[in-house]
């Protein structure tokens, strides 16, 4: 855990560094810059643990269920020669 805050203060700073060389915004290294910067770096770690176990889900609804319901669509028009009942359009 403690490897983890280091490494976290350590990007923050290495952010700083690179905002102030981009020339994007020239911020001083101070203990408040280098906090809000871990602090959004540990938000943006959380959003990223969040959002890969939403898009897993979004995958399995968006291309899993569609194929099985593909496959059962032909699978019963093949055995019983006409398509389900309730795919009627």
């Amino acid at each position: 855990m403690l490897m983890r805050l280091v490494m976290i203060v350590l990007a923050s700073v290495a952010s700083i560094f690179v905002i102030n060389y981009t020339g994007f915004y020239i911020l001083d290294y101070t203990w408040q810059n280098i906090l809000y910067g871990a602090l959004i770096i540990i938000a943006i770690m959380i959003l990223y643990k969040i959002l890969t176990k939403f898009l897993k889900l979004f995958l399995f609804v968006v291309i899993v269920v569609p194929v099985i319901g593909i496959c059962f669509y032909y699978i019963y028009s093949y055995i019983t020669g006409e398509p389900p009942s309730f795919m009627q359009f």
